[in-house]
């Protein structure tokens, strides 16, 4: 075999590997962030005492703050837009380094390729998704209330 064959299927594995470690360490970024978010929210509502003190603090230009920024943040469409294309660019590099895997055994790299072909259709689902979301959002007139 040529010495360009094997470069590549160097390279092609270097790339999986990576691809697999920063998906890895995105699903356990995105996890941590979530429970921070939701740990300080709990810790914020603990610190009333009763309903009437959070409705005072609700009526308060920080509370209307601290309000309003949570419901963006859940119901922005340009959020929710940029989350689905994210996991789709995700689940597509999770796809294209189970791609490059191979193994002795048949069908292990069999089993691993159909992975990667279901990822990888997921993942363009997502991006997919996410484009017709945007052009809907821009129709509707979502993306121009932000």
């Amino acid at each position: 075999m040529p010495f360009v064959y094997y470069a590549f299927k160097d390279l092609a594995a270097t790339v999986g590997i990576l691809t697999l470690a920063i998906t890895a360490m995105y699903f356990v970024a995105t996890t941590l962030r979530r429970r921070q978010q939701n740990e300080m929210q709990r810790h914020v509502l603990d610190k009333f005492s009763s309903a009437k003190d959070f409705a005072d603090f609700v009526q308060s230009p920080a509370g209307q703050k601290y309000v309003s920024g949570f419901t963006d943040a859940v119901t922005s469409p340009r959020n929710s837009i940029l989350t689905s294309l994210r996991t789709g660019i995700v689940l597509i590099g999770l796809g294209a380094g189970m791609a490059t895997g191979h193994f002795a055994d048949s069908a292990a790299t069999e089993v691993l390729h159909t992975g990667a072909n279901i990822a990888i259709c997921v993942g363009l689902a997502f991006v997919a998704s996410s484009v017709f979301s945007y052009f809907l959002a821009r129709k509707v007139g979502g993306e121009g209330k932000e």
